[in-house]
């Protein structure tokens, strides 16, 4: 639904009037002293109060040009009448007491405006460390927690939106430097508005080692695996349809899976964001030096002054002394302190070292063992997971998660990993076995998790290969 058809239709009268810095100031001034602090709409009394306490506020300011005139609550009724009037505020009973509330949809306008006033600003790094837990989130609690998917979608768009927010004020930056007339003002615009509104800011943000982009490869390997993992996808969709944020129609599996994509599309292009910023800062500092370098040729120089002076005492040499203005002529040569490289230091050599060769630490030897062991025991490979399938199911075609025991670490690895038969290994395994989910949940001493079958299809051999 458009905007404009949200919004009350008269609501930006008062904004747009010649008294517009009262209205938006009084707004403002209301909302953090009645509306913001309280949890119950306030007595039209109250309202009434802060209202006359704003405007007399003001006129003592001297800023009475935009104040009504009239006594102090004559002027307060005719502001708050002024306000109900354009769908500000909302006034309803409660037996005897007369209330007032904000309108819903003028209430968020007046949040956001808030927060521009207060200068709030977003922790982008904080918001892509947002967008990896919120994936995570969902992927560890799929039932429970479907809404932190949708949150880390919401997070990846703001991020990018700030990134093109950051490479469009800096082309405007770009743009005002150029358009600037003398040496002076091209310094203080770069200084002003690209050093301390950008570079310290934002871009800064970007170039350090704690910026944003160390999360990237972190998110975007987690959505894709997500994206591969079809049971985990079943569930978040079913979480999706059960919570209402799938609309009618939709597959809620198709749903998670086009905004996993979307994510990891917004990852992937920041590179290039980030690639355009660089250029164009380059681009910029790159004038400010030739700026720097030549700024005796734009700012006019002694060379130009001196050839102005030497023509006008040319130009009267048959009258004898001729007056001179002081500024035209220098008091001294126009000559530059000296200039002497400093002598390039000698390279202190590098000492002779004697290296012993140590034996290996014998604890070292087994912790390295220890973890090769440990990465053989829980990796599951496609064979592992096929003789693991075929020991499970003996000489049956089929068999059910519940009826499946497990007695080893070994056993557990390989069985948390049967429901991921359909992707698991680009599809290879669901060649030959085919799972199928129940509604029931099954139940051992190692896990809790849905009830599933499984069968060896028809015509797959038995071995283990």
């Amino acid at each position: 639904m458009p905007l404009f058809d949200v919004l009350p239709p008269d609501l930006f009268k008062p904004l747009a009037a010649p008294a517009k810095r009262l209205y938006s100031d009084l707004l403002l001034h209301v909302f953090h002293e009645t509306f913001e602090p309280s949890a119950e709409a306030p007595r039209r009394a109250d309202v009434l109060r802060a209202i006359e306490a704003f405007l007399l506020a003001r006129e003592s300011e001297g800023e009475e040009g935009d104040v009504p005139a009239g006594r102090p609550e004559e002027r307060a009724r005719a502001v708050y009448d002024r306000l109900v009037e354009t769908g500000w505020m909302v006034e309803h009973r409660d037996r005897y007491l007369r209330l007032v509330d904000l309108d819903p949809e003028a209430a968020g306008l007046l949040h956001l405006l808030s927060r521009i006033e207060r200068g709030e600003t977003r922790s982008y790094g904080g918001a892509v460390l947002e967008v990896l837990s919120g994936l995570e989130g969902a992927a560890a609690h799929p039932d429970e927690r479907s809404e932190a998917l949708r949150n880390a979608l919401r997070g990846a768009e703001d991020f990018m939106g700030h990134m093109r927010t950051v490479a469009v004020s800096l082309r405007q930056a770009e743009e005002r430097i150029l358009r600037q007339p003398s040496l002076r003002a091209i310094f203080r615009q770069f200084f002003g508005d690209f050093v301390e509104r950008h570079l310290i800011r934002d871009f800064k943000t970007l170039q350090t080692k704690d910026n944003p982009f160390r999360f990237r490869t972190a998110i975007i390997r987690q959505a894709t695996e997500m994206i591969e993992n079809r049971a985990l996808l079943s569930t978040l969709g079913e979480a999706y349809g059960r919570e209402g944020r799938l609309d009618a129609g939709r597959d809620g599996e198709e749903e998670i899976r086009e905004e996993l994509s979307r994510i990891v599309h917004v990852f992937e292009a920041a590179e290039r964001h980030l690639d355009s910023i660089n250029a164009t800062v380059a681009r910029i500092e790159r004038r400010m030096v030739n700026a720097a370098r030549h700024m005796d040729r734009i700012a006019g120089g002694s060379t130009a002054d001196l050839a102005e002076a030497l023509r006008l005492v040319a130009a009267r040499a048959h009258e004898g002394e001729v007056p001179v203005a002081p500024v035209l002529l220098p008091r001294i040569l126009p000559l530059g302190p000296p200039h002497v490289p400093a002598p390039r230091r000698d390279k202190v050599p590098v000492a002779a070292v004697p290296l012993r060769d140590l034996a290996p630490d014998p604890a070292a030897l087994r912790y390295a063992r220890a973890k090769e062991e440990y990465v053989r025991r829980t990796r599951v490979t496609a064979p592992v997971l096929t003789a693991y399938v075929e020991r499970v199911l003996g000489g049956r075609s089929e068999i059910r998660a519940r009826d499946v025991t497990l007695s080893s670490v070994d056993d557990f690895v390989a069985f948390q990993r049967l429901r991921e038969l359909p992707s698991i290994f680009g599809g290879l395994l669901s060649k030959r076995y085919e799972i199928e989910f129940l509604d029931e949940r099954c139940a051992n001493r190692w896990i809790t998790c849905q009830d599933f079958v499984i069968r060896r299809r028809p015509g797959a051999h038995a071995d283990a290969a």
